[in-house]
């Protein structure tokens, strides 16, 4: 099976999730056998990690999306026995109305569009044409389906989890676990700042170290001096680094206070790594994947003084805290084993293919 994978940008020349999980799902259907071809905008032609990367010249980007006049072309001669559209990614919809010989194609629907709904007015109606007209639109929680304007309507979703390698993600029963951690990228909607404004109420604030980077870095650094916090910045994290900070962390926490936050990853790779979790009650896959009093805890989004008392109740857990790491655990290896979940989405694209 020939697969072309759509999205804006390719892991590891970009460190988000969304880059993250295609390039590990595009690893794994080359394990199996399938050719895979990725297309993204800029770059040029060109071979990451051993996938085949096709760059269509992109001369801006208008709120993060991208663009690109080639992609119809693109689309139209791809050799590809299916197309994997990763949304949101309004450039790659609306390049597919202009192709005549459409393949077959699959949609994972990795978040809503939240930032730029003022664009929703006129391009919803071209987004729900599209996803309708997928084999499958593949979302990552039944909450995220249930929840969104987009997807609670249509009779073709699937609901596959993302997951984790469960081999490299484990615990270390000789960590220390004597901070907690942030991992992801230094965005409005990942409650960066909700985070540090809690760290700043409190009286004697926790180590906390902060994994990731991005274009808030320098208002994080500066917060972080005014504020004389405990809280240390740790950029460009290798693979192995970062799975040594899951397992030395008392909690992962994610306080992001939109809808854009749809799942949380880094949560199944922290509870794989025997680590419970600190995250936001948003209605998404978020809350679904952490659950409250199980693997962790959850506050409300946006709130700094409630993320705050959910510090101190964790703390206070102190000897039933191990029983935490160990319920995270399990939850990981029951729901969240990504060679099984790689495998459905397999299926998947060789349904949609007919072969």
């Amino acid at each position: 099976m020939k697969v072309l994978q759509v999205y804006k940008d390719v892991f590891p020349e970009v460190h988000g999730g969304i880059e993250r999980y295609i390039h590990d799902l595009s690893q794994f259907l080359v394990s199996r056998g399938h050719s895979v071809e990725v297309l993204v905008t800029g770059g040029g032609n060109r071979e990451v990690n051993g996938l085949a990367v096709k760059g269509v010249w992109s001369p801006l980007r208008v709120l993060s999306n991208p663009l690109a006049p080639g992609f119809s072309r693109f689309l139209s001669e791809t050799g590809a026995d299916v197309v994997h559209f990763h949304l949101p990614l309004p450039t790659a919809v609306l390049a597919w109305e202009a192709v005549k010989n459409k393949k077959p194609y699959v949609v994972t629907y990795h978040s809503d569009i939240v930032r730029q709904a003022f664009v929703m007015p006129v391009y919803g109606p071209v987004l729900r044409r599209f996803l309708a007209g997928a084999h499958k639109v593949i979302v990552s929680s039944d909450n995220y389906t249930r929840t969104s304007l987009y997807l609670k309507y249509l009779h073709n979703t699937q609901t596959i989890p993302i997951g984790a390698d469960l081999e490299r993600f484990k615990p270390d029963e000789t960590a220390a676990k004597t901070y907690y951690l942030f991992v992801g990228r230094f965005r409005r909607y990942k409650g960066i700042f909700v985070l540090l404004d809690a760290w700043r109420m409190m009286e004697n604030p926790p180590y906390l170290i902060l994994a990731g980077g991005g274009g808030l870095v320098k208002k994080v650094y500066a917060f972080i001096e005014k504020h004389k916090l405990p809280v240390t910045v740790v950029s460009d994290v290798a693979d192995q680094k970062l799975v040594a900070l899951y397992q030395g962390a008392k909690a992962l926490i994610l306080p992001s206070t939109q809808r854009s936050e749809a799942f949380g990853m880094v949560q199944v790779e922290a509870m794989a790594c025997g680590t419970a979790v600190i995250s936001s009650n948003l209605p998404t896959g978020v809350s679904w994947v952490n659950r409250h009093g199980e693997t962790g805890l959850l506050f409300t989004p946006g709130d700094s003084s409630d993320l705050c008392r959910a510090v101190a109740s964790f703390e206070e857990l102190n000897t039933t805290r191990a029983t935490m790491y160990t319920q995270a655990r399990r939850r990981a290896e029951a729901l969240f084993n990504s060679g099984t979940l790689l495998k459905k989405v397999e299926e998947c694209l060789i349904e949609a293919t007919g072969i």
